[in-house]
Formats: structure tokens, sequence, C-alpha cells
């Protein structure tokens, strides 16, 4: 059976150093329990607390102020660098899940060119919406015409905007394809062009 030695002692002032109170507030808390205290007096009248009343002392100071001994506060501080390496590893793992997509939206979101309407279905990456079925949808909603290319109200919201790309045939012959390209401003309202016709589905 583990019993606390009452051979050691401590003066008031070692107990106020580990304990990091004032002497003073160890004087007053031993005379209130002076009777459950058994402490002795040494020669220049101080008190010596064996580990017992130590522990007694400690316990009652406990109940107005947050005690904590030297070795105490190392194993907090310790225990919080620990709980903070972990949430660093956590966040670094995350970081390294998250930092292609974040690259890849950074690359289309930062920049000013316009993307194709197939990148546009990558980058949304609505659920059974890819390039053909987003000019479908867009077709349906009034966004863009028959032949896929924005009506003009949506060009001059900054939404889309249409290229010439020449091509040459076989044959010879050179021909012109309008090609429709979405910007980031037009990303997001046709996101919140189709969440809304989702809902109402």
């Amino acid at each position: 059976m583990n019993e606390l030695t009452t051979e050691r002692t401590m003066t008031v002032s070692e107990v106020a150093e580990v304990l990091n109170l004032d002497e003073r507030t160890i004087q007053r808390t031993i005379k209130k329990l002076a009777t459950r205290l058994s402490g002795v007096k040494n020669s220049q009248g101080g008190y010596l607390l064996n580990e017992l009343d130590v522990t007694e002392v400690k316990l009652e100071l406990e109940k107005k102020f947050e005690v904590k001994t030297e070795l105490e506060q190392l194993r907090i501080i310790a225990q919080a660098q620990q709980f903070m390496t972990d949430m660093i590893e956590r966040l670094s793992e995350q970081n390294d899940e998250m930092r292609p997509k974040a690259e890849f939206y950074d690359q289309v979101t930062d920049s000013t060119d316009a993307i194709d309407m197939g990148t546009a279905s990558k980058v949304l990456n609505i659920p059974g919406y890819g390039r053909n079925s987003l000019f479908k949808e867009l077709r349906d909603q009034g966004i863009l015409q028959e032949n896929n290319m924005p009506y003009q109200t949506y060009i001059d919201r900054g939404y889309f905007r249409t290229i010439e790309q020449k091509f040459t045939k076989p044959d010879g012959s050179t021909n012109i394809n309008i090609k429709t390209v979405v910007y980031q401003k037009g990303l997001d309202y046709i996101r919140k062009a189709i969440n809304e016709a989702e809902q109402l589905k």
C-alpha cells in the first residue's frame, strides 16, 4: 500500500514557490487548516509541512485558485503542444488533398480569359451535366440560342463571349466556326441557374 511519507518536509516559501503563490496566501491557508495539519514549527517559528500537509493545503487552495505545480504546468503545456502538432498534421493532410483542386480553381478564377464549354462542365462538376447536356440545358433555359451562341444580353453581362475560329477543309476552302466560351461570372451564373432548375424538378 502506497502511503505519503511524513518524513520529508517543506517550508512555507518552498510550498509557495512550487504552487506559484504568495507566501502570505500559504500562511493564511495553514492557519485556516491548523487543526487538520500535523506540521510543526521550526526554530524560527515558521511552519514545516510534511507531504500530507502540503497536499491538504493544495486541495484547499484549489477551491479558490487554479493551483498547478510546475510539473503539472509542464504536463499541460506538453499536452497542448501535442494537440497543436496533431492539428497541424491533420490540416497539412487536408491541404495536400485540396491543393490540386484549389490550384485548378485559382487558374480559372484568376484568369481574365474565358474557358470553353467542355472545360466549364468539368469546373462546375454538376452530376449529369457534361458538355452536351450543359449546352442543352442552357438552350432550354433561353440562355443560348439554337446554334449554342449566347443571347446578347448574357454577353453584355460579362457571362460569355464568342470567338471566331478559322479552319481549312480537306478541299482547301476556309470556314469560320463561332465558339462560345465562358467567363468566371458566367460559371457562377450557370451553376445558380442549374441549381434553381434542379430544385423545380
